[in-house]
């Protein structure tokens, strides 16, 4: 798996065309994806983890008046309010994650069981997205996807993608983008804004092109 990353090159790049681009992305989080199967190898739901950085699990930290003695540690109380504190969704908010059986888009749900906890200095959040129908994955290839469209929040799968339930038949494998390709997107993008347009309050939509994914195969290959 390659990581997200801009290359020195890129930064110059982005210096040269517009300051205010150097500021995205400004949250970065890991993520971990679970594929839920059936006993008939079909995907059912997906369980979403997210580790947020350090800064921004202060900021969220400190705006709530959580962990007011400053242990790192959250009192049950605590975790509970802190519970669903990033799922209150705008409408139309994909939540950053898209699922495809090859290239054909699948409808998720909405978000539900979620969880969230303070360790380290990191908020760690959970939910759980179901599929509208069981999905079939049989010859084809089940693509999750973590991105941000605007690239304000940062993605990095960890670990390997888990699959719970299933045969035993099928497996998950962890793809990250082409960043040379992604990179030569994003410059591509920002060359397009005039001098006096602000790239920070309508910062292009590339953050497909920095995808983090997990794949899903059921078939012999």
């Amino acid at each position: 798996m390659t990581h997200h990353g801009m290359t020195g090159a890129v930064l110059c790049g982005l210096a040269l065309l517009a300051t205010p681009a150097l500021a995205h992305p400004h949250i970065f989080i890991d993520a971990s994806v679970e594929v839920l199967l059936d006993g008939q190898n079909r995907a059912t739901g997906l369980r979403i983890g997210w580790r947020y950085d350090d800064l921004y699990s202060l900021s969220v930290i400190a705006d709530r008046g959580l962990d007011p003695d400053w242990d790192g540690a959250l009192t049950a109380a605590e975790e509970s309010a802190l519970a669903g504190f990033d799922m209150a969704w705008m409408e139309g908010f994909q939540g950053d994650t898209y699922a495809l059986l090859d290239a054909a888009d699948l409808r998720l749900g909405p978000p539900q069981d979620w969880t969230a906890g303070y360790a380290g200095g990191k908020i760690t959040s959970t939910h759980l997205r179901m599929f509208a129908a069981p999905v079939a994955i049989g010859e084809g290839t089940l693509f999750v996807q973590v991105y941000d469209p605007g690239f304000y929040t940062s993605y990095a799968i960890v670990g390997d993608g888990v699959l719970t339930g299933g045969s035993g038949a099928c497996r998950a494998e962890v793809w990250g983008p082409d960043v040379d390709a992604a990179d030569a997107a994003l410059l591509a993008a920002l060359a397009e804004y005039s001098a006096d347009e602000s790239v920070e309050q309508d910062f292009p939509a590339v953050g497909r092109h920095y995808a983090e994914e997990v794949r899903v195969t059921c078939a012999a290959r």
